[in-house]
């Protein structure tokens, strides 16, 4: 285990500091700016230091880039992303300086996807000093709309090279071989005017906070909420939810999208959307409602939908279109993307895994995580299914492999989002031999 040296140390917190200091959530677009400035401003810092340090670095559109070492044999890719969710509230830092205060890094970013794609490059530059003139060619691509949609990804396969294998570090350990669809949608009705509601920032998150106004009585309340991945709903607390609990039955009659919401979609709903559909492998199908904007202009509700991976689209999107119709809204559709599924015997999943049982036992850990550390540790590492979406689905031939550890706390999309710094270095020697024997695996 080749552990990364004091200078690699410094170089990688000096990285980390300043990509964790551009608060790189998607904005306005603008020429050369498709995302908005602080997406391109993430991208270009990366790119500019991958030309000093030596690589070839190609920006993509303006949407993704890559970084590549070698030019000759099969293409080996590592996918990550320099795009960040909003900060939501609660942090007891500022989200977008680096804390290294203490043992972790905390900071937006830091796990989803900053710290990992800076690991990635670590490793990119020991595989260049070491492999002057390689057998196969090493390839970090980044992107910068993973967080809405993932089109930058849909712009570098229209036009780029697509790898012959390779991992993603947007997801867990020890290796993933199925993702549920991710199917987020809207619901669109004209607004009564009674009232406005405001809440959520990402269709992908748990709303922390909600805001009612009734424009007759010019009276407001407000909740807050637990802000959560919206692939794990039941680890937040949904802020639409409880102001739905204070809103007075003639606000919520005079809309159709909350008298939808109360019976479909709420974590109170005797008759949950969910319950149309029946688990797999992957699991059940989850729902999170991360969006609510009703002005006196315009009335929308935003869904976060999982849905197992032997269920077809059409059939979640004809029920969708089934219970906007009992109620009279319209379904407008934002982002769909396709289950994802692996032959869990594959040679790629099987070196990934290995892999990772080989180095798990050297992951620090706080006495919080020891009992669940100690279960996991107990069982034969074995490839999962999970409903977050990874980069994983966005490319072909690409599997997401770390970085959360099976017995931490989901740290994406949190509050005070932080990872300990032993185990982001560790992330290094561990990748190194990823992409070393991913190569070797198909020259």
């Amino acid at each position: 285990m080749n552990k990364l040296t004091n200078p690699e140390i410094a170089t990688f917190n000096t990285l980390l500091s300043d990509l964790v200091g551009i608060a790189s959530v998607k904005g306005e677009p603008k020429d050369g700016a498709p995302y908005g400035e602080k997406p391109k401003q993430a991208l270009s810092y990366l790119l500019k230091r991958a030309e000093a340090d030596g690589f070839t670095s190609v920006n993509v559109g303006d949407k993704a880039g890559y970084i590549q070492w070698g030019t000759k044999g099969p293409l080996v890719a590592v996918l990550g992303h320099l795009d960040v969710v909003p900060e939501g509230s609660s942090w007891n830092t500022d989200p977008f300086t680096l804390d290294t205060d203490t043992d972790y890094f905390i900071g937006r970013g830091v796990i989803d996807d900053k710290g990992p794609v800076l690991c990635a490059y670590m490793t990119m530059l020991r595989f260049k000093e070491k492999h002057p003139d390689p057998e196969f060619r090493v390839r970090l691509i980044v992107g910068t709309d993973e967080e809405n949609g993932s089109s930058c990804m849909v712009r570098y396969c229209e036009t780029e090279e697509l790898p012959d294998i390779g991992f993603t570090p947007d997801a867990e350990f020890p290796c993933i071989f199925a993702e549920k669809g991710i199917y987020q949608m809207h619901f669109e009705e004209t607004p009564s005017g009674r009232f406005t509601l405001h809440g959520g920032n990402a269709a992908n998150m748990v709303p922390p906070y909600c805001e009612c106004i009734d424009l007759e009585k010019m009276s407001g309340i407000s909740a807050d909420g637990v802000q959560a991945h919206a692939s794990k709903p039941d680890l937040g607390i949904n802020a639409i939810d409880l102001i739905l609990d204070k809103m007075s039955s003639e606000l919520k009659n005079s809309s159709k999208l909350l008298q939808l919401m109360e019976k479909y979609f709420s974590q109170k709903s005797e008759t949950k959307f969910s319950s149309f559909f029946s688990p797999d492998v992957s699991g059940p199908m989850t729902t999170n409602v991360g969006i609510v904007d009703i002005s006196k202009e315009h009335a929308k509700l935003y869904v976060d939908i999982r849905w197992p991976v032997t269920i077809k689209e059409e059939d979640v999107r004809s029920k969708l279109h089934e219970i906007a119709s009992e109620f009279g809204v319209t379904v407008v559709d934002d982002s769909v993307l396709a289950p994802l599924f692996k032959d869990k015997g594959s040679d790629q999943i099987t070196i990934l895994t290995k892999i990772y049982e080989s180095y798990r036992d050297a992951f620090a850990y706080t006495e919080d995580e020891k009992e669940a550390r100690a279960a996991s540790l107990s069982k034969i590492a074995e490839p999962i299914a999970v409903g977050g979406g990874t980069y994983a689905r966005a490319m072909p031939n690409i599997v997401a492999f770390g970085p959360q550890l099976p017995w931490n706390p989901d740290q994406c999309h949190q509050a005070n989002e932080s990872v300990l710094k032993e185990n982001m270095y560790l992330l290094v020697p561990m990748y190194e031999e990823a992409l070393e024997k991913l190569g070797n695996s198909i020259i």
